[in-house]
């Protein structure tokens, strides 16, 4: 332990480029180089007050001088030395404030609440690093989720429960920015307009989808339309982000679980330009359960591309006793960890010859069909469309 009371392995963790950062946000002008330090100071009450902040890790005593630094910092801000090293572990996390308010004592949340706001929240951020990915808006994210989304969506992690009702911290890390070679750190001003990471484009589009499905809400509410829905796909919103959203507010279009008031604020790493100050973002019960019948609409608007589906038939028909022919199938959906999920659905399909030969061996014989291709909902009733693969289980 360190005379900050901070443990030393923690202290070996923090990067001078972030603390910089941390130090500027709070009106500290950087000063001369001192050694292997850099001086920063601040004016406070007619007061220069200073500070080191030593710039090589490789420092035998590294940790040393990150912890005066910190008791300094604790005596100039009057808070504990262990709060202002919370705040330098964040400085490189765009951190998503997820705060429920169920109907329980503060800092507490139902089971089966506490599980769908977890999924939820993961879920959000997936519908955000598919969004960016995405080439075009979709009204549906595809079932088969990009390797670098699913990288962005692994690399996240849930931060400490804080006070206040019940409240999650999710922590995007954005990655370092390195110096060039020779450089100590931001001595040329050049080098600092480096791309902007995937991880914050993610939190950007995350940040502004959500406010946009806020506002979408209130005018579906009023029109009763999922219309508004549809217009604000170019900002992000999905069925997949109403469907996340709506299971933090504790609806999962499943269980009778009662719906609670919810909001999202966002806190942005001083690593890359901070987008406008984002105000907090607040859902009513009542707007939990518009976004989860959007999200049905939106599901019906527009095909599920790239499924596969595993059923038996229930009815084949074609005009001759040769040439192609329309099949019903009753299936399921098949998940990517090859599990069946969701309820059975009559699925309508048009097979060429062959294939619809296969599936008549296939009904006599009581065998299942494994088929891929775009799921469209038609109504009452779901059709299978362009047809990529075709199989007799």
């Amino acid at each position: 332990m360190s005379a900050a009371g901070v443990p030393e392995y923690e202290l070996e963790r923090l990067r001078p480029g972030d603390v910089a950062h941390y130090l500027r946000g709070r009106g500290w002008q950087e000063g001369g180089r001192v050694r292997y330090s850099r001086r920063w100071e601040l004016e406070q009450g007619g007061r220069r007050r200073r500070v080191l902040l030593p710039m090589d890790t490789g420092l035998a005593d590294y940790t040393d001088r990150m912890a005066d630094l910190i008791e300094d910092l604790s005596a100039v801000e009057g808070r504990p030395p262990a709060a202002i090293h919370q705040d330098l572990t964040l400085t490189g996390l765009d951190v998503q404030y997820v705060r429920m308010l169920p109907a329980t004592p503060s800092g507490t949340i139902p089971v089966p609440a506490g599980v769908l706001a977890v999924t939820g929240a993961r879920d959000l951020l997936m519908a955000a690093a598919c969004d960016a990915l995405s080439e075009e808006p979709r009204l549906v994210q595809p079932r088969r989720k990009p390797d670098r989304a699913k990288a962005l969506v692994d690399s996240a992690r849930f931060g400490p429960s804080i006070p206040g009702s019940y409240i999650l911290t999710l922590q995007v890390p954005l990655p370092e920015i390195v110096a060039p070679q020779g450089l100590l750190f931001e001595e040329d001003p050049a080098w600092q307009l480096a791309p902007e990471p995937f991880a914050r484009k993610v939190s950007r589009r995350m940040c502004e989808a959500v406010s946009a499905a806020r506002t979408a809400a209130l005018r579906a509410a009023a029109v009763d339309d999922s219309a508004p829905f549809v217009e604000g796909a170019r900002r992000g919103i999905s069925a997949d982000l109403c469907e996340a959203l709506a299971g933090i507010g504790g609806h999962d279009g499943r269980t009778a679980t009662s719906t609670h008031a919810f909001s999202l604020g966002f806190a942005w790493s001083p690593r890359w330009p901070v987008p406008e100050v984002t105000p907090t973002t607040e859902f009513t019960p009542a707007l939990v359960g518009v976004l989860r019948e959007a999200a049905q609409d939106l599901r019906r608007q527009e095909p599920e591309l790239g499924v596969t589906v595993v059923g038996r038939t229930t009815k084949l028909k074609r005009a001759a006793d040769f040439g192609p022919g329309e099949v019903t199938v009753e299936a399921r959906l098949l998940k990517e960890n090859g599990d069946l999920g969701g309820q059975q659905r009559q699925i309508h399909l048009h097979l060429r010859e062959g294939d619809y030969d296969r599936a008549t061996d296939a009904h006599r014989e009581r065998r299942d069909l494994k088929i891929q291709g775009d799921l469209v909902r038609r109504g009452t009733y779901h059709e299978l469309t362009g047809v990529t693969g075709f199989d007799v289980l």
